[in-house]
C-alpha cells in the first residue's frame, strides 16, 4: 500500500484525531484556523475545539482575491497564478499558528481546507438550462499539504455539487454534531 494511503487508513482507525479546519469566507477578511479533536465517527462523533484564531488578510491579499472574486470575466493567467499563491499564504498562516500554539506538525492528522470561493454559480441563479450547479475555489490543497507537511483534504464544495447539492455541504452537519448534544467539559 502507498505510504500516504496507509497513513490515511491509520488516521481513520485512531480513537482520537486532531484536524485543522480552515475557512475563508466571501468577506475576504481573514482565514479562520481551528484545531479540533475528534472522537468517534458518523452521528456518534464528538468534537472539541482546542485552538481557534482568525488570521486577518493583509491589504495585498484582499486586493488579489478581489481582482478575481465574483467577476464573470477574469484574467485566466492571474486566476491560475492565484490558486497556488493563496495556498502558500494560508500555509504560512497555519505554520505560524502551530508555532504560536506550541503544536508540532506531526501532532496534526490532517488539514481540512474549504478553499477561497471566488465564484459560486448555482443553477437557480445562472439560469442556463444545460448547466447544473457550479462553484470555484482557489487555494490548492496540494500546495497547502507540501508547504505545511500535513495531509490535506480539500475541495468540499465540488464534491457536494457532484453529489447533486449546491455546494454548501458541511456547515449544517458540523453544527448538528457540535450543538445537538448537551455539552460537558471537554468531549460530550
Amino acid at each position: 500500500m502507498h505510504a500516504h494511503i496507509e497513513k490515511l487508513y491509520s488516521i481513520a482507525g485512531k480513537d482520537y484525531r486532531r484536524i485543522i479546519g480552515l475557512m475563508s469566507g466571501t468577506s475576504v477578511d481573514g482565514l479562520d484556523i481551528a484545531v479540533c479533536g475528534f472522537i468517534g465517527n458518523g452521528m456518534d462523533t464528538a468534537i472539541t475545539v482546542e485552538h481557534f484564531k482568525t488570521v486577518p488578510y493583509n491589504d495585498d491579499f484582499k486586493k488579489e482575491i478581489k481582482s478575481v472574486f465574483s467577476i464573470k470575466e477574469v484574467d485566466l493567467e492571474k486566476l491560475c497564478l492565484l490558486n497556488p499563491w493563496v495556498a502558500l499564504q494560508q500555509a504560512k498562516m497555519i505554520n505560524d499558528c502551530l508555532k504560536e500554539w506550541g503544536i508540532k506538525k506531526v501532532e496534526i492528522d490532517v488539514i481540512a481546507s474549504h478553499g477561497q470561493t471566488i465564484y459560486h454559480a448555482p443553477a437557480s441563479l445562472h439560469k442556463q438550462q444545460k448547466f447544473g450547479n457550479a462553484t470555484l475555489q482557489i487555494g490548492d490543497g496540494d500546495h497547502l499539504a507540501v508547504a505545511t507537511g500535513i495531509i490535506t483534504i480539500s475541495d468540499f464544495r465540488q464534491k457536494h455539487i457532484s453529489a447533486g447539492g449546491e455546494g454548501a455541504p458541511l456547515a449544517v452537519y458540523g453544527d448538528y454534531l457540535i450543538f445537538s448534544k448537551k455539552m460537558k467539559i471537554g468531549f460530550y
